[in-house]
């Protein structure tokens, strides 16, 4: 508490009984605990070691099991770039393996392309057709460029 607070306090201790009244209680029972002030006993330590001395050459240790995954993570133990790499390594794994399970596109039907004669030699037929479907679309060239879909 700093001084300014502590000569506001004390004027309204000068103004005010009730406060006043309540401080004086408290000062009183801080003195009656003080005075009959009993002090704690040290405890008594004489048994507590040889105790833990006994139990200890009683007991036999428990084997110390190293976590599963400690021996994966030693050869990186200090080594940033390694485990850097690491985990790269393991996000790209991952990817590609996630990446590679992508459906398919389905694969193209087979088309037959042909070439056939025409007796005009202004003109050229060429015959495209899907055997599973029955598709066939027929391409008539002219000689000036054009074309005729039948």
């Amino acid at each position: 508490m700093g001084p300014r607070a502590a000569r506001w306090i004390e004027a309204h201790l000068r103004a005010c009984r009730d406060c006043l009244a309540r401080v004086e209680g408290t000062r009183r029972l801080r003195a009656l605990v003080n005075s009959a002030g009993v002090d704690p006993l040290e405890p008594d330590w004489s048994g507590f070691w040889p105790g833990i001395q006994a139990r200890i050459a009683r007991e036999k240790p428990r084997p110390v099991k190293d976590a599963w995954w400690l021996p994966v993570w030693r050869p990186f133990w200090g080594h940033p770039r390694l485990s850097l790499g690491g985990a790269l390594a393991a996000g790209l794994l991952l990817s590609l393996s996630l990446w590679s399970s992508s459906p398919e596109a389905p694969a193209p039907m087979p088309v037959i392309v042909q070439d056939v004669s025409t007796p005009d030699p202004e003109k050229s037929v060429m015959v495209y057709s899907i055997p599973d479907q029955a598709v066939t679309v027929i391409w008539l060239f002219n000689a000036d460029g054009s074309t005729d879909e039948s």
